[in-house]
């Protein structure tokens, strides 16, 4: 095996023709530039998987609990809380409706949340038993309807009976956020507020925050055993599961097309090596004729070919890795408004997994030695005449 290297890697650092010099590096580059775009792109994809769990879980728990009816939220509350792993637990009440800043006026669809757990972007909220609402309004918000803090808006609420309620409202915060949606169009107020102000709201949810999101399912499982047809459990994950099947499948379809550029950059290795035979084929001749068998003879190729490519994906690698820590400073790609309400983000950030770099390296590494062997194969069947016509 140290003779195949050797003469792998002095087929390589030989001096050769510039055509031989040339094609190796446009393989080295093709593979290269290729594995780079696979960095970057799942990195891209990781970041805004990452964004939108982010902005999902900032508007509400881990897991929500329907309690059946006759059932007490704060007993569920209470019981919920005492579970390991339980960080906090509160209710809440998220209404539709619209928000306008007089009566006539033509209003925003909006979604108001009341909760006892109030974001940590949002802040606290002053307590007020008497007069307009306090609420904490999005900054996309507050500029469609161009009000800041102290202004007096007008809710109009859909109660579960189907009735309208209109109540006044004061905006006691403006909160930014980087989940789009939170910031165009929902309202938090403290759950106390909205029901000191009378109205039939429904039955009210339970907020369960866990240590870690991630067992929400299973959280969300085994209590819905436990308690049976006494509450529904939802976690995060389960209410968005379209959403994130969908980004998966996305991620998935673009790692594999952008695959293809590495298979590109493969079969120019294999070009290379095309014409690397044609010129070493005296040299190759002399050691098939001193009776180094075909498979030898091939195995060195094919590795020399294999150098060649992983060079191209160690450089790929780290050129990609490079480009994702730049882009990463800058603060791009960051989306305007209106393309915001389409990403749901206002800007995605970078996520590099282990994971898929050692995919991406291994993925490219395999097409590399399998476009080697492709082209290497033809010397394994070169009849002892034929080779003897090389020296």
């Amino acid at each position: 095996m140290r003779v195949t290297w050797l003469l792998a890697s002095r087929f390589l650092r030989r001096r050769s023709s510039p055509l031989l010099a040339a094609s190796s590096r446009a393989a080295l580059a093709a593979v290269a530039f290729g594995v780079a775009a696979l960095v970057v792109v799942l990195a891209l994809m990781s970041g805004y998987r990452l964004a939108l769990t982010q902005g999902i879980l900032a508007a509400s728990g881990h897991v929500l609990v329907l309690p059946a009816a006759g059932e007490s939220e704060q007993e569920l509350a209470r019981v919920l809380s005492g579970h390991e792993g339980v960080a906090a637990t509160g209710k809440s009440i998220f209404l539709p409706g619209l928000l306008a800043t007089s009566p006539q006026a033509q209003g925003e669809v909006i979604t108001l949340k009341a909760t006892e757990l109030l974001p940590p972007f949002v802040g606290e909220l002053d307590a007020n038993a008497v007069g307009p609402l306090p609420v904490a309004v999005g900054e996309g918000l507050a500029l469609k309807l161009k009000v800041k803090v102290g202004d007096t808006v007008f809710l109009q609420l859909a109660q579960p009976s189907g009735r309208l309620a209109y109540t006044p409202a004061r905006v006691a915060a403006v909160f930014a956020t980087g989940f789009a949606e939170l910031r165009e169009s929902w309202l938090f107020c403290r759950f106390s507020d909205l029901v000191r102000r009378g109205g039939n709201w429904g039955t009210a949810l339970v907020e369960v925050y866990l240590h870690d999101p991630n067992d929400a399912n299973a959280f969300a499982e085994q209590w819905e055993r436990r308690l049976g047809a006494r509450a529904v459990f939802r976690s995060w994950s389960e209410m968005n599961r379209e959403l994130f099947v969908a980004l998966r499948w996305q991620k998935i379809t673009l790692a594999l097309v952008l695959s293809l550029i590495v298979g590109v950059g493969a079969f120019e290795v294999a070009s290379a090596l095309v014409v690397l035979i044609a010129e070493k084929r005296r040299e190759l001749g002399i050691l098939l004729a001193m009776g180094a068998s075909p498979f030898f003879v091939r195995r060195a190729v094919v590795l020399a070919g294999g150098l060649l490519g992983l060079s191209g994906v160690v450089a790929g690698t780290a050129f990609g890795l490079a480009l994702v820590a730049v882009l990463d400073t800058l603060g791009v790609p960051r989306f305007s408004s209106e393309l915001a309400s389409i990403y749901m983000v206002n800007r995605i950030p970078w996520q590099v997994r282990l994971g898929d770099v050692l995919w991406v390296m291994a993925a490219g590494s395999a097409e590399v030695f399998l476009a080697s062997m492709a082209a290497a194969w033809p010397l394994a069947r070169r009849q002892p005449a034929e080779v003897l016509r090389w020296v």
